[in-house]
């Protein structure tokens, strides 16, 4: 290494102070979630009176959880994939592959982020709001765009390294 600063490496940082971020905001939300059920259970059968609002909000923060987490996993590469064309190609032709398959997983995350917006404003603008603790439900649906949008910045970051892996500038 000769130290120099790379456009990829700048990327890869920022990055990792995003998912740094978000796995604090998961591990939080994760225990917030479980004293929250567990003291509900506790609430409802020893002093039969359950906490009305836990179960909303439970629902919520896993909604949270679930999004927030799909960009760990994303980061790791440990969604489902079916590598196994990828395997039998030849090693150019495999590497242009991922390419198209990083271009294809952007275009589909874009729906993702315009569809996730249009969710929450609609649903912000309508007023719609849970009955327990009237929360809008349009701040729950934000998750999805911001997600999304997390996905799209790492999905290029990917097909930015993944071209320079084609083009023989970088190697894997």
């Amino acid at each position: 290494m000769d130290g120099t600063v790379t456009p990829t490496g700048v990327l890869r940082r920022a990055e990792a102070a995003i998912c740094l971020a978000i796995k604090v905001v998961l591990g939080v939300l994760l225990s917030a979630m479980i004293i929250l059920v567990f003291m509900n259970v506790i609430f409802r059968y020893f002093l039969n009176n359950a906490i009305a609002w836990s179960e909303e909000i439970s629902r919520f923060m896993m909604i949270w959880v679930s999004f927030l987490g799909a960009n760990i996993a994303f980061v790791k590469n440990e969604h489902l994939g079916l590598d196994l064309l990828v395997r039998a190609l030849p090693k150019k032709a495999a590497q242009a592959l991922v390419v198209v398959a990083d271009l294809l997983v952007l275009f589909a995350i874009s729906f993702i982020v315009f569809g996730g917006t249009t969710l929450a404003q609609q649903t912000l603008e309508s007023g719609w709001t849970s009955p327990a603790t009237e929360t809008p439900y349009g701040l729950i649906y934000l998750v999805v765009p911001f997600s999304g949008i997390l996905l799209f910045f790492q999905g290029l970051i990917k097909l930015i390294e993944n071209i320079g892996v084609l083009a023989g500038r970088v190697s894997e």
